[in-house]
């Protein structure tokens, strides 16, 4: 799986998901941007790279926030998407077709420009991140913050199951709901769904923890920040295999690393 074959499905769902998701799903209002805003912590004023933008809906948030931000993508469906919902009442934000697998590219957006990049659940669509991570090292401003999410590792993987059980002790009975996981070092990349009923799967690629900080470290980052949001409590769900029955357990990871 490369980056043409990525490229090619996500140009063909695009619109799908950009109709699915608008301006933000349960679990992006709920998980990912609360968590990206306090680590990320976005001002006026300051330039901000959105890395894999999607349809924009989170370069629209912090935009609002008086932040002039550069939204790039290599989905021209995506960035068709994310022009067509943008307004001018949403701030400053300029959309740019870029692969952010290519350092070239990357680089091509003006070195220490940034005061701050983002993204939001991309990295595990990147069949690499080393060019990603080299570039950001130039990309940045001295102490710039390089805020990502991703489905965490642990928990959240191609190779992880959604288990039930009905548990009846001392009398009482209890539902319980977990994830199963049998493979977490080496997951080969495979096809993934990342909305049920999405029209066709997309390529994924794993990586644990350690490979994702340790390339943090070869580029001179230093991890600062992270938290892993789970639904709450009172979450409910018809569905056996949400991850609001499982608020113990969070499905994503939110990573602040900071250019030394």
């Amino acid at each position: 799986m490369n980056t043409k074959e990525t490229h090619d499905v996500w140009n063909r769902i695009a619109r799908w998901w950009d109709n699915e998701i608008g301006e933000g799903n349960d679990f992006q209002k709920t998980l990912i941007m609360p968590a990206t805003d306090r680590l990320l912590e976005p001002k006026p004023g300051q330039t901000i790279l959105d890395i894999a933008c999607g349809n924009g809906n989170y370069a629209r948030q912090m935009a609002q926030t008086g932040a002039c931000v550069i939204a790039c993508d290599f989905s021209d469906e995506f960035l068709q998407c994310a022009r067509q919902r943008t307004r001018p009442e949403h701030g400053r934000i300029e959309y740019v077709r870029i692969d952010a697998t290519d350092s070239a590219q990357l680089l091509s957006l003006g070195e220490s420009r940034f005061d701050s990049a983002v993204s939001s659940m991309a990295l595990m669509d990147m069949p690499t991140i080393e060019p990603l991570f080299s570039s950001l090292k130039k990309l940045l401003k001295p102490s710039g913050r390089f805020v990502f999410s991703l489905p965490h590792p642990c928990f959240n993987s191609n190779q992880s199951k959604m288990t039930a059980e009905l548990i009846n002790e001392s009398g009482q009975t209890e539902q319980r709901f977990g994830v199963a996981i049998h493979k977490y070092l080496n997951v080969p990349p495979n096809l993934s769904s990342g909305i049920i009923n999405q029209p066709e799967p997309h390529p994924i690629f794993h990586r644990p923890l350690s490979e994702i900080f340790k390339t943090c470290f070869d580029h001179g980052f230093v991890i600062d920040g992270l938290e892993e949001p789970a639904f709450p409590e009172i979450s409910s769900s018809k569905n056996t295999f949400s991850w609001m029955r499982r608020p113990q357990i969070p499905p994503a990871i939110v990573i602040r690393a900071t250019r030394t």
